[in-house]
């Protein structure tokens, strides 16, 4: 829309303003409504496919004006000769980006001292500031006069940020032509490696803040790595450095290259129009990109995709690619930057690029040079000459410490697309490349570098598929690249740490340095998620057969590719092993045993596994399932080393070891309990279990009992709660009478106190007494310490079973009170749909059926699992229970009153049908 016609409509939509005619109020709804009309028609530009950078600039254009009028008519008011000020904007206004609920930031610039500043020039400011606030907006504003400008410009570098982007709007123009004569003279000019120290700080603490990469599930719009916060941050530089106002003019001076200005201006714009859209959706300034608000933004940015999560997944694709190459280029810039400050007579980046000479203070090597911690190419023909130069570079690196300089990764990226069959096929890229990958603790540094120029990508193409691929599966933080190469992170971050350092990563250690093939571990990583970029089949098939692919191109043979195909295929059977599976019953570690077929593996698999859950998010490691792991991992190791029947004595031998030790441990008022209680609960309850827990609960069932005769036949019930700081929860013991609705009850008052459930097991002694244990924590994933919620627990269990009759007014729902999740399937809302399932499966346990349960978690939800168990005849004899993210993935071991399995197709495809209806 041509800015002529915007200022025509104002003349005539504000004239009662401008010929004083209204009062303040009056005016202020005047200018809200013209604004909101023309609010209206900026808002159908950016439906229609408006860029970011057009949208943001037609706000600005509209304020102007606006701002134009009310300065205008203002001074009009003044009677006498007119007071000189000149209205200016600062920040995203300044920058003529103004996005939809973005703040004004103006700037009053006065003839003299604000604390001189003339009454007349007061009520001129107050009447603009009055009918913007009015109207709705919000204001940053500051009245200075140009010296005070810049004694604050010197005296803070955020302030000198801010009035660099300073535009005129209204006013004395010889007065901001003042302005900015003297802040370029004072400010730009001087003090130039200040500023650059400011912003170079800005950058590391900002991207320190968000990890150091683009690829978060919620990443911020304006301060994430690749934010339009680094873009700016670059032309901030630029301008001081070059007086720069532009990327343009940094291609023009062969500072970056044409392609790089398209792709940053790109990116820049990108952001913009999904700022513009996550301010029109929420109608406030909102730059988090929450998972809700993806779908909102790829639904009206009309991505053709069929489902929801498929648009999310595209969209967010774009970002990420967008964001990389801001954060990639700026950061190259920055990097630039210094290197003009360390030596002076280099030449430009990317256009004059410094090559070695004689007085250059190098080491030379290979066709390369280092110099600063930076490896650069002697001559710029250095890679294509002799091509397999390309991967010996990273090992360079490797082997050197050193970073890839902007000269290095110009010429890098140029040759990585030239990478071919006979280049992958190549005996010495690929002895480099296992070279690389066998040096532990320095490899995920140099493949980040390779990936970073698209070696990596186009040298293992089954890596490259997965770039900047988003999986919405809820658990996963990071793209499925980004994940990958933070898995070998994780393993590097093992190597060079002092034994006494991180006690917790003691075995993990022992581990990697046991590893007599890290290039097989190595590899498997690199791989094992490969398959998620099909997109066709179960990832992991798919990975599997891409391993395979790899092996017979890199030629890995022999016991090395049987150990890459068994961490591909098996990279979640231990999680899923751990976190489901009853691991008190013997057929789960014979299973399991089977599958490892050897310490060597068992060992590698572990390893894997804790930096696999470790590279997916923060919370997918807890003390809790690492527990879990610990026990199915020491336990297959003793069958693995023994067998099944020296296993099966060493139960055996164990629980006799348990009750001497208990013995020891328990006066002896409670032996004649404990007696009973070792004859008369189920094997599985001591396997795994030390003497200190079976104490607590033998204590447990005593003060019941105690209790129990006196209460004249009442309800009565003994909680006992032990805090296990170490793996950040706490176990309660439960014990009372076997009676119906028991569990189901307890479920219904920890949800009361909004206390988790992370896992529990029922058991029930032969003389009815039942010893329930549930591992419980905080939503903060803490112990349940605080005395309130305990109390509180303790007294909704004794008024839902104050009734002798368990089942008379149990109305579970006045307890359990819904709580806010973020995953629901709400498409009015733009929410992403969370697949929920139901199965039953026989398969893996020889005494229960387990139900398998993947759904949405919420208070309650174990309540309702048992209840419906309950009312399908049923009994729950175990409970596995993992929530990551809002996301449950129950299992429930359950049998028929009698205790044998449910093997009744009609039976099992009741329970699927029912529990289905529950949770979807």
């Amino acid at each position: 829309m041509p800015l002529t016609e915007l200022k025509e409509r104002a003349q005539q939509e504000l004239k009662a303003i401008v010929n004083g005619q209204l009062t303040r109020t009056e005016s202020a709804g005047v200018v809200m409504q013209f604004i909101k009309k023309e609010e209206g028609l900026i808002k159908k530009r950016h439906d229609a496919g408006g860029s970011g950078v057009e949208i943001a600039q037609a706000r600005a254009d509209l304020l102007d004006i606006i701002l134009d009028v009310m300065f205008q008519t203002a001074i009009g008011r003044h009677e006498g000769e007119a007071p000189v000020m000149t209205l200016v904007a600062q920040g995203g206004f300044g920058r003529r980006h103004l996005n939809p609920s973005s703040d004004l930031d103006l700037l009053f610039l006065l003839p003299r001292s604000a604390n001189k500043v003339t009454k007349a020039l007061s009520t001129i400011i107050e009447e603009i500031l009055y009918i913007l606030w009015d109207a709705g907006f919000k204001v940053g504003h500051a009245s200075r006069s140009i010296a005070e400008c810049i004694g604050e410009a010197r005296k803070d570098q955020q302030n000198k940020t801010a009035l660099m982007d300073a535009r005129y709007i209204a006013g004395d123009k010889e007065l901001f032509a003042d302005f900015e004569q003297r802040f370029e003279k004072e400010c730009v000019q001087k003090g130039q490696e200040a500023f650059f120290d400011l912003r170079r700080e800005d950058l590391r603490r900002r991207h320190s803040k968000y990890s150091y990469t683009v690829f978060l599930q919620e990443p911020h719009v304006k301060e994430s790595c690749g934010g339009l916060r680094d873009y700016q941050n670059v032309l901030w530089v630029a301008r001081v450095k070059r007086g720069f106002t532009s990327i343009e003019e940094l291609a023009n001076a062969k500072i970056i290259t044409a392609s790089t200005c398209r792709q940053l201006n790109e990116g820049y714009d990108f952001l913009h129009r999904v700022r513009n859209e996550l301010h029109y959706e929420s109608g406030r300034g909102t730059d988090i990109l929450t998972l809700r608000l993806q779908g909102v933004v790829a639904t009206n940015f009309k991505y053709p995709q069929k489902t929801i999560l498929r648009r999310c997944e595209a969209f967010m694709r774009d970002y990420y690619r967008h964001t990389r190459a801001i954060f990639r280029h700026s950061t190259s810039l920055m990097e630039y930057f210094e290197i003009e400050h360390e030596n002076q007579s280099s030449g430009g980046l990317l256009g004059k690029i410094p090559f070695a000479t004689k007085k250059d203070k190098t080491e030379k090597f290979d066709g390369f040079y280092s110099r600063n911690g930076r490896i650069f190419l002697e001559q710029k023909d250095v890679l294509s000459e002799e091509p397999n130069r390309l991967m010996r570079l990273f090992q360079h690196c490797q082997i050197r410490s050193l970073e890839l300089s902007p000269q290095a990764r110009k010429y890098i990226h140029r040759e990585s697309k030239k990478i071919d069959r006979a280049f992958r096929y190549s005996v010495d890229n690929r002895e480099t490349f296992r070279a690389i990958l066998e040096r532990k603790g320095e490899v995920g540094r140099i493949l980040r570098l390779m990936h970073r120029t698209k070696v990596l990508d186009n040298y293992m193409p089954e890596f490259g598929a997965m770039d900047c691929l988003v999986q919405h599966e809820f658990f996963h933080r990071y793209t499925a690249d980004e994940h990958t190469l933070r898995c070998v992170d994780q393993l590097d971050s093992l190597v060079g740490q002092p034994e006494d350092a991180d006690p917790g990563r003691k075995l993990y250690r022992r581990l990697l340095h046991e590893i007599q093939d890290p290039y097989a571990l190595y590899l498997a990583i690199l791989l094992h998620d490969s398959g998620r970029a099909e997109n066709v089949r179960e990832h992991i098939d798919g990975s599997t057969m891409l391993a395979d692919r790899v092996c017979r191109r890199l030629q890995v043979r022999g016991g090395r590719r049987a150990m890459i195909m068994f961490l591909v295929d098996h990279h979640l059977t231990f999680w899923r092993f751990a976190t489901s599976r009853n691991l008190e019953d013997l057929s789960v570690i014979e299973e399991f045993a089977g599958l490892m077929k050897n310490k060597r593996n068992l060992d590698a698999l572990l390893l894997f596994t804790w930096a696999d859950s470790n590279g997916t998010n923060d919370e997918a490691w807890s003390p809790w399932k690492e527990t879990l792991m610990l026990q199915l991992y020491h336990a297959t190791r003793l069958w693995l080393k023994k067998g099944k029947e020296h296993f099966k004595t060493v139960m055996d031998d164990n629980k006799v070891e348990l009750l001497e030790t208990c013995r020891k441990k328990l006066p002896k008022s409670f032996h004649e309990q404990m007696t009973k209680h070792f004859e008369q609960m189920p094997s599985a309850y001591f396997r795994f279990r030390d003497a200190r827990n079976i104490a607590s609960h033998i204590r447990s069932i005593q003060k019941f009992l105690s209790r129990d005769a006196r209460s004249n036949g009442g309800f009565e019930c003994d909680l006992s709660w032990i805090d296990r700081d170490n793996r950040s929860l706490t176990e309660l013991v439960v014990t009372a009478w076997n009676r119906p609705l028991f569990c189901e009850k307890m479920c219904c008052a920890l949800a009361n106190a909004n206390i988790n459930i992370i896992a529990a097991d029922v058991y029930t002694r032969m003389d009815g007494v039942v010893c329930d244990l549930f591992q419980i924590c905080t939503p903060e994933m803490g112990p349940v310490s605080n005395e309130r919620s305990r109390q509180k627990v303790i007294e909704t269990f004794r008024a839902l079973n104050k009734d002798p009759d368990p089942h008379k007014d149990y109305q579970a729902a006045k307890y359990l009170k819904p709580k806010t999740n973020l995953l629901h399937d709400d498409k009015s809302e733009g929410g992403i749909p969370f697949p929920t399932r139901v199965y039953v499966n026989n398969e893996i346990s020889p005494t229960c059926t387990a139900i398998e349960i993947q759904a949405l978690d919420r208070i309650g939800l174990l309540h309702d699992l048992f209840l419906a168990v309950g009312e399908l005849g049923l009994a729950t004899v175990h409970a596995r229970i993992c929530t990551e993210k809002g996301a449950a993935m129950d299992t429930l071991y359950v049998t028929w009153p009698d205790g044998s399995k449910i093997e009744e197709e009609e039976k099992q495809i009741e329970i699927e049908t029912s529990l289905t209806a529950l949770v979807g």
